[in-house]
């Protein structure tokens, strides 16, 4: 895609999205495999073991939602960075994106392998102080956050707040804030994917939480989340499931995440990129400075 067919495309988008308000999916994240190197206590996409997507299947689902109007694209898993055919690698996928017409690429990833694709973005995940992090992914924090130091593109560590490390928000931030120096962190809250379990926060705890995370704002620390996005995380203040951005994988594309549907996951929602999404769309001047750090 040329510069001027670039900066048209990019027109069109802010126009269609936040003044047209077209409801059409915007955004697609992409699972490319379901493999996955670590055996995280909050997840269970690891345990299909399926074969990662073809890489005809990854074109065609691409092709086919440009066509229904996505722009921005999230590689995701499993670990993304585990898919391979022959010899082709993720690296391939972020191409093969770019020359279909998609005008950013983000990667998310566990951290634990190096960080090579050349992504507009990469969202690298941490889940706590290194004892912390070890009980609930199984790695090495110290390995995590020395892949995001060398990571050549932009990139936010993720964090989703649980019951076993809610009391750690404030000492991971300064943690983040000297070892990687310049990098926020975007805060999510554990959804219950796989029914209520001991990782889910209470109203009280969750409140709390976010009182915490205001705090850390106002300290300075690298918080990502913008003050009314970290508001909408509060229990019955969430803006409910949105056809902006679809979920595809190898078995399908759902609508918002792979979850709808199930009433635990959508009140207990703690995905805090949709709080933003919808705030940038009202113009709001707090959440267009969240979400510019990541353009």
């Amino acid at each position: 895609m040329g510069s001027l067919s670039r900066a048209w495309s990019t027109a069109r988008l802010g126009v269609d999205f936040a003044l047209l308000r077209k409801d059409r999916p915007f955004i697609l994240g992409l699972a490319v495999t379901d493999r996955c190197n670590l055996r995280c206590r909050h997840c269970r996409v690891w345990r299909d073991h399926g074969p990662h997507m073809p890489f005809a299947d990854v074109e065609s689902t691409l092709r086919r939602f440009h066509a229904r109007g996505s722009r921005l694209l999230y590689l995701e898993g499993g670990e993304p960075y585990l898919w391979r055919e022959g010899r082709l690698r993720l690296a391939d996928v972020v191409w093969l994106a770019r020359d279909i017409g998609y005008l950013r690429v983000h990667v998310c990833t566990n951290g634990t392998l190096p960080i090579t694709a050349p992504a507009d973005f990469t969202w690298v995940s941490a889940d706590g102080l290194h004892d912390t992090h070890y009980a609930l992914r199984g790695s090495g924090l110290d390995e995590v956050l020395d892949n995001a130091r060398r990571c050549p593109t932009r990139k936010a560590v993720v964090f989703t707040v649980n019951a076993i490390n809610r009391e750690e928000i404030r000492p991971f931030l300064e943690l983040v804030r000297d070892a990687v120096p310049g990098v926020p962190v975007l805060f999510q809250f554990h959804t219950p994917y796989y029914g209520v379990d001991e990782l889910l926060l209470d109203a009280g705890s969750r409140n709390a939480a976010v009182d915490s995370l205001q705090e850390c704002r106002r300290a300075g620390l690298p918080v990502m989340n913008s003050t009314p996005g970290l508001e909408r995380l509060r229990p019955g203040h969430g803006s409910g499931p949105c056809g902006l951005w679809y979920v595809a994988d190898s078995d399908g594309e759902y609508r918002c995440c792979r979850a709808l549907g199930d009433p635990a996951v959508c009140d207990h929602c703690g995905y805090s990129a949709r709080e933003e999404i919808r705030l940038v769309r009202d113009f709001n001047p707090r959440a267009l400075a969240s979400m510019a750090r990541c353009l």
